[in-house]
């Protein structure tokens, strides 16, 4: 288009917004009725733009508060780990806390394979390394296996190789807890002796036999119980919602160098 023509548009658009523009005050003057209806159409513009600055504006301190809620969750499970090792070393030299967490924001995340990944905003400049455990305050969310500088990879606990050492709550009785491979929120676990107490409603927990989660941790609660004649298989219902993830802490093991150690 050569600049002649543009030029000639650009007026063109002008002139039909003044006229435009003209007429509306001019029918507003000479209308009363007109004049409401285009002051009513103007107001309900301001409010329709009002409510969605609102909600901009909503959602920016949403996620605000968020991150701020993160962080200070992430200072008081520190916290509570250094009351916990404190307790339990209460006869020795050091009271080193036995996990340290570090928190990560979750940038993407699959639910619908069979083997399911999680891809964090922090690396190996933030402390990450593989096999480092993945937690929420509502259950475990998987292992580190890749690390890059700034970002890292989890395998999910929505995987069909994923085990997590479980206990159930009051008694203390461990298994394995696994993934059913459908629902996001349902879980099995499998080899508790058939002599064992258990019944719908009850909560399980890691079982802190592992160097990757803190024991402890809430991960779902009994919805069926099945006895095949040699042991008893529990269906769990999983607190944490897979689908939700936002905040996540990074477990890293303090004391994880020599059970590794005394393991071989």
């Amino acid at each position: 288009m050569r600049r002649s023509e543009l030029i000639s548009l650009i007026s063109t658009v002008l002139l039909f917004l003044a006229l435009e523009i003209l007429s509306i005050m001019m029918a507003s003057n000479n209308s009363i009725v007109q004049r409401y209806r285009i002051m009513g159409a103007i107001r309900n513009t301001q409010t329709s733009m009002w409510k969605t600055s609102r909600k901009v504006q909503y959602f920016i301190n949403y996620r605000v508060e968020n991150e701020k809620l993160a962080q200070e969750n992430l200072a008081l499970r520190q916290e509570l780990d250094l009351y916990k090792t404190a307790a339990d070393a209460v006869d020795s030299v050091s009271s080193k806390a036995g996990y340290t967490y570090i928190l990560a924001r979750v940038v993407k995340n699959s639910t619908n394979k069979q083997h399911n990944f999680i891809v964090l905003n922090r690396g190996r400049n933030d402390g990450i390394e593989t096999g480092m455990g993945v937690i929420t305050d509502n259950g475990v969310v998987g292992v580190v296996n890749a690390v890059q500088d700034d970002y890292s990879q989890v395998i999910s606990f929505l995987s069909a190789d994923q085990r997590v050492s479980a206990k159930i709550a009051g008694n203390g009785t461990f298994g394995p807890l696994a993934w059913k491979g459908r629902s996001v929120r349902q879980a099995r676990m499998t080899e508790i002796p058939e002599h064992t107490e258990v019944n719908p409603g009850d909560t399980i927990l890691t079982s802190g036999f592992s160097t990757i989660y803190p024991p402890d941790i809430p991960l779902g609660k009994v919805t069926k119980v099945f006895d095949n004649g040699v042991s008893i298989d529990i269906n769990v219902e999983l607190f944490q919602n897979f689908g939700a993830l936002q905040h996540v802490y990074v477990v890293a093991n303090n004391n994880a160098g020599q059970i590794k150690q005394l393991e071989k």
